[in-house]
């Protein structure tokens, strides 16, 4: 499918020009969260933000060291040369750092052209940036690359001015590597209003949590009305990579219906005995997990397979736009082992 036809068969729109096609498309697509048929149940909905935010900047950068630290997240150094910014410019709100590997002439080094976000957690003036990473780039990345520097989605750009949509009980869910952390909306009255966390207290935490772009949310919603949220923002034009280590509920990432075969999941990295689960909002008599597991017969005869219908392999098994899978491995991988490649589901014709 081809990035023109793509917004004419979607939900996206966007003012194509007659016969003309952009290398960079924008758009918009339209995320509904299901309300129960009955007030007072409640009814779960898997989403993700598939849409990127505005590129703040682009440049080549150089890999620097990497620090494994025990007591917190580990940090991966990149320099940009000639970069002249404020101190503060990529943290004062969060940004991330699309990495890239880029393809080279006929792609004769075998890696497919593909680019995995990071969040920035501190920049210098000079052209020097601090990632948070599982793993040291270098092992995935060349010692030279790119980077395109985007805003983060948040709680609160996220779900914009929907927010208010929400009722007392519905709760937001990001998986946080063990468990779930659950998130309300409260509202005090007089425009005193924001995102806290259901289990540190009453903290507008809306503008620092940050929704990354390979990270699936749930939202049970309690009342038997719909919230639509429109996202906006630039349709992924390069194959996005998301590193799965272990036990992780990962977002589609493209806004239009893509395969498992697609989300790169469906790749020989897997293990027998892993699990995928796929949430399925239509199920009767009750909304339920679809099972899958990756099998292995052996001589290269691996695939996924539904664990209720027999060992067929389901690499046609449709993920719905913006929503989002639960990915158990039977064994935890190294970070730098782990990455998961997402290949598009259309082309993108570039400008003649």
């Amino acid at each position: 499918m081809k990035i023109l036809s793509l917004f004419f068969a979607t939900a996206l729109a966007y003012p194509l020009l007659a016969e003309t096609i952009f290398t960079i498309p924008q758009g918009y697509t339209k995320v509904t969260i299901a309300g129960p048929a009955t007030t007072g149940d409640s009814k779960l909905t898997s989403i993700s933000a598939s849409l990127l935010q505005d590129v703040g900047y682009a440049g080549s950068v150089t890999l620097g060291a990497y620090t494994d630290n025990p007591s917190g997240p580990d940090s991966q150094a990149l320099t940009v040369s000639g970069a002249a910014w404020t101190a503060t410019q990529w943290t004062n709100t969060p940004h991330l750092a699309y990495v890239s590997v880029a393809d080279d002439a006929g792609n004769a080094d075998g890696i497919v052209p593909a680019e995995e976000a990071f969040l920035i957690t501190a920049n210098t003036a000079g052209g020097g940036l601090t990632l948070e990473t599982s793993f040291d780039l270098a092992t995935r990345f060349p010692a030279t690359t790119t980077i395109k520097i985007r805003k983060a989605n948040t709680l609160d750009s996220f779900f914009g001015s929907s927010s208010s949509s929400f009722a007392a009980n519905d709760l937001v869910y990001i998986w946080g590597g063990g468990t779930w952390d659950s998130f309300q909306y409260v509202d005090f009255g007089g425009g005193f209003a924001f995102w806290a966390s259901t289990t540190d207290g009453f903290t507008d935490v809306g503008p620092i949590t940050v929704i990354h772009p390979d990270e699936g949310l749930f939202v049970s919603r309690t009342v038997n009305s719909d919230i639509v949220i429109t996202l906006f923002g630039e349709v992924p034009s390069a194959p996005q990579v998301t590193t799965i280590e272990g036990t992780s509920f990962v977002a589609s990432r493209f806004p239009i219906d893509t395969t498992l075969a697609n989300t790169g999941i469906a790749n020989s990295s897997w293990k027998a005995n892993d699990l995928l689960y796929i949430w399925n909002p239509s199920a009767t008599p009750s909304a339920k997990w679809d099972s899958f597991q990756y099998v292995d017969f052996g001589g290269g005869f691996v695939y996924w397979a539904s664990t209720t219908d027999g060992f067929t392999p389901v690499d046609d098994t449709v993920i719905a736009a913006n929503s989002a899978m639960f990915v158990v491995r039977a064994e935890a991988v190294s970070g730098e082992s782990g990455g998961t490649t997402s290949i598009l589901p259309y082309t993108v014709d570039t400008v003649e």
